[in-house]
């Protein structure tokens, strides 16, 4: 498994990853592959974002790409490829989002001291 660019972008992607293990019933980790247009709903993304986060993220050993080429999505388009997050990567991804939370938990408001204006009331 290869480094890679933990941009907010690709955390986002991983962060989907982990949610489908941890809302797996039981707690077990059997089948979370999901699919581009799935990550493409859940995060907004295009799907141009998403497929070259995905692409990246196999070519460097975290996700498996799985072809189906029995499973058709409803509107009967090409087979449809899932992607499931490697065994091996999940500590690193679960380690990734966690940092990224803190990172980007908001900031506590502090009170201004008496008798000093706050920025937003001027």
């Amino acid at each position: 498994m290869d480094d890679i660019r933990p941009t907010w972008a690709v955390v986002r992607i991983l962060k989907a990853f982990i949610d489908k293990l941890d809302d797996a019933p039981g707690g077990r980790t059997g089948d979370h592959s999901t699919y581009g247009y799935e990550l493409m709903q859940e995060t907004d993304f295009s799907s141009g974002k998403v497929y070259s986060i995905l692409l990246r993220l196999v070519n460097a050993g975290w996700l498996d790409r799985l072809d189906n080429p029995d499973a058709r999505p409803e509107s009967g388009g090409p087979p449809r490829v899932t992607y499931r997050l490697q065994p091996e990567a999940v500590p690193a991804a679960r380690r990734l989002v966690a940092e990224a939370r803190k990172e980007f938990a908001p900031a506590r408001k502090r009170r201004a001291p008496d008798g000093v204006r706050a920025l937003g009331s001027l």
